[in-house]
């Protein structure tokens, strides 16, 4: 796993973890409004760059601690999840109960929070890997007029040019091991026990047209019944933060 930092370490510290076949860059258009104010760190997970391999959420998550404690930080004011990266923050939020390092916040936003028997996970494979293959061979533009693209975005392909643009880099260096790895972390998720003060540090955002929302939720808040939810209304998947490019 490779690591960025922006900002000062002595500013408070918020952790970035991208979606799934996504580069830390594509969060730019966040970092970009907090890295004054804040400290960002963000992980380009294993599987995203040239002689890697994607393996467990668990690893991820091991990975970031490892890393954390060797720059000396003792106090995360938030870790902030995208989609998949959302899966990879609770496993994070979970295996940091075990250290000195503390978490005042942690941001969910559109996590799937789902375990999918056997055959669904591989058609998503099969599915993500043709996707990734195509995304190798086209420009940006081609892929916004993809079919799939195109429903994702309901209407309005500009809002996801910020977001396809460093996926289609990504996509060069994925291998069809990381990206089947990348789907079993997506669609089996195992919900991690945490107590109710835990719990109320927890917010699950999502937008009411996303899928996410209409089969996940329900299981999120039967796990995590003290943990806090926001919805957006009229918004697919990660498109809500789409106002700040």
């Amino acid at each position: 796993m490779k690591f960025e930092i922006i900002g000062n370490l002595n500013n408070p510290l918020i952790m970035m973890l991208t979606g799934s076949f996504y580069p830390s860059s594509g969060l730019k258009y966040l970092y970009e409004k907090l890295k004054d104010d804040y400290c960002l760190i963000l992980p380009e997970y294993n599987g995203h760059y040239e002689n890697s391999t994607f393996t467990t959420r668990q690893n991820e998550a091991k990975e970031l601690i490892e890393y954390i404690q060797k720059q000396n930080v003792h106090t995360i004011k938030m870790i902030y999840g995208q989609s998949m990266g959302a899966e990879i923050a609770i496993e994070l939020f979970k295996q940091l109960e075990k250290t000195n390092i503390s978490v005042e916040y942690c941001f969910l936003d559109g996590t799937p929070c789902i375990k999918l028997p056997y055959l669904y996970k591989k058609f998503m494979y099969f599915k993500f890997n043709q996707i990734l293959k195509m995304m190798k061979k086209k420009d940006v533009d081609q892929i916004l007029n993809m079919k799939l693209i195109k429903k994702i975005a309901r209407g309005n392909i500009e809002n996801l040019r910020p977001m396809i643009e460093p996926m289609a880099v990504t996509a060069q260096f994925l291998s069809k091991e990381s990206v089947k790895n990348e789907t079993e972390c997506c669609y089996t998720f195992d919900f991690p026990l945490f107590d109710k003060e835990t719990q109320n540090k927890m917010y699950f955002f999502y937008g009411k047209e996303e899928k996410a929302y209409k089969t996940c939720y329900r299981g999120v808040k039967k796990a995590y019944p003290q943990s806090n939810s926001i919805f957006k209304e009229g918004d697919g998947h990660l498109m809500y933060f789409s106002v700040f490019y």
